[in-house]
């Protein structure tokens, strides 16, 4: 199954139903093809999640293809790569897509430059 354009909270409930139709024709395993997806937020993260619970409870194989590197570095911050990718295809490896900067799962998040103490706000003095 292919998806392209936007995966979030109005296009959600549009995966799930896909993806029970699909296995309603005893499909031994979903392959999720992502490489055409532009944005994923949070309800999209969710949905790809619920697509493999649904897989796992009809005794389904799961796995997203063409991943890229926007997506891959998604799923490398909330560690969600071993749990929808293949281990044989790392993460933004791009399968099918052609993705120039492949972010691999072994590859460290990137982290977020913030201060060990945050300043407090100045008192108005009265």
């Amino acid at each position: 199954m292919a998806l392209e354009g936007e995966l979030d909270i109005a296009t959600a409930p549009l995966l799930i139903d896909a993806v029970v139709r699909a296995l309603a024709a005893r499909r031994p395993r979903l392959d999720l093809d992502v490489a055409a997806l532009t944005f994923c937020d949070a309800a999209g993260v969710h949905a790809l999640l619920q697509a493999r619970r649904i897989c796992r409870v009809h005794c389904a194989g799961f796995r997203l293809v063409g991943v890229r590197p926007g997506l891959g570095r998604i799923l490398v911050l909330l560690r969600l790569t071993d749990l929808l990718t293949s281990p044989a295809e790392p993460v933004g490896s791009g399968a099918g897509a052609g993705s120039p900067d492949p972010l691999h799962a072994s590859s460290p998040p990137s982290r977020l430059p913030f201060p060990a103490r945050l300043p407090l706000p100045m008192e108005s003095m009265s």
